[in-house]
């Protein structure tokens, strides 16, 4: 059976937007997704012998999930609905993305303002780290468009970096969107020279700039020399990754990060760009588990052929 996508939501918050992103997930994919929602499951506690169910879990979650049924009846995409019992929300969520195998483990943000955010200890933020498939982390009121368009790719010239092209490829290829390859390039240790001493004079900002951006550029245009079936959109900038990566997800309907470079295989591991960018972006971002699969079962559903 394909791998599901399994979405996570949240009774007391009633977001809509996690689910309406997995809506749009599994038109593109053609898996079946699950609609899981977490309650206090008392017995696990007594069960372990020790810990406590986190405030603020529901003791039913049955309502809520009619009422996404009912929601969701006209769209006909194949949607199994399960409440998961637990301790916490991550720790549910978790447990029920292992049993499943999912493809996709999509969760809301924390509510902050106007904006969406990855609050440290928040069930967006706690399931990143360790989560064992991807992880979509969807802004709090985000409201899908009809179609997804164009989907960024945070892009370096690492393993992760590569990964990430290439679910991203297999992505857009499927949705028919435009891929923007996004790479930035920030300058370290302006002023000094690798030895610690000032930097020699005529070296400027600019030149070193320039040399980055021609280096990215590059390296953009080798890793995605040969893309067929995807319009492939270039976007270099020489500044702060995690700047770039929130600001452009102003103008992109998905985008697609890798996640640390270390760490144990299947694991979500965040680093400082790739928690900014899930904590700020404008639109849901996609985080990579290290080692993720590449064939049938990818997110894309499909053999994701390298861009290249």
């Amino acid at each position: 059976m394909s791998r599901p996508i399994l979405v996570g939501y949240d009774p007391n918050t009633v977001d809509p937007a996690p689910v309406q992103f997995a809506v749009a997930a599994v038109r593109f994919t053609g898996a079946r997704l699950v609609v899981g929602s977490v309650h206090a499951d008392p017995a696990a506690v007594d069960l372990m012998g020790h810990g406590h169910v986190e405030a603020g879990l529901s003791d039913d979650v049955t309502e809520p999930l009619d009422a996404v049924r009912e929601a969701l009846s006209t769209d006909g995409v194949d949607v199994e609905y399960r409440a998961l019992p637990g301790t916490s929300p991550p720790r549910a969520l978790h447990h029920a993305a292992e049993e499943l195998q999912a493809r996709l483990l999509i969760i809301g943000s924390t509510r902050r303002g106007s904006l969406g955010r990855c609050l440290p200890g928040s069930t967006a933020d706690r399931l990143l780290h360790g989560a064992p498939c991807a992880v979509a982390v969807v802004p709090h009121g985000w409201q899908p468009k009809g179609r997804i368009d164009v989907i960024g790719v945070g892009y370096a010239d690492t393993p992760e970096g590569h990964a990430a092209l290439t679910e991203a490829f297999a992505i857009a290829r499927r949705a028919g969107a435009k891929l923007r390859v996004l790479s930035a390039a920030k300058p370290h240790g302006y002023g000094k020279t690798e030895g610690g001493g000032p930097l020699r004079e005529g070296t400027t900002f600019e030149e070193i700039g320039g040399a980055l951006r021609a280096a990215a550029e590059r390296g953009v245009a080798a890793a995605t020399a040969g893309a067929q079936d995807v319009e492939i959109e270039p976007d270099v900038s020489v500044q702060d990754p995690a700047d770039f990566l929130i600001a452009a997800s102003d103008r992109l309907d998905l985008l697609v990060c890798g996640s640390r470079g270390y760490g144990p295989q299947r694991a979500v591991l965040l680093g400082g760009v790739s928690r900014r960018v899930a904590a700020e972006a404008h639109c849901p971002v996609i985080v990579l588990a290290r080692g993720i699969e590449t064939g049938p079962e990818a997110l894309a559903g499909e053999a994701a052929g390298t861009a290249a």
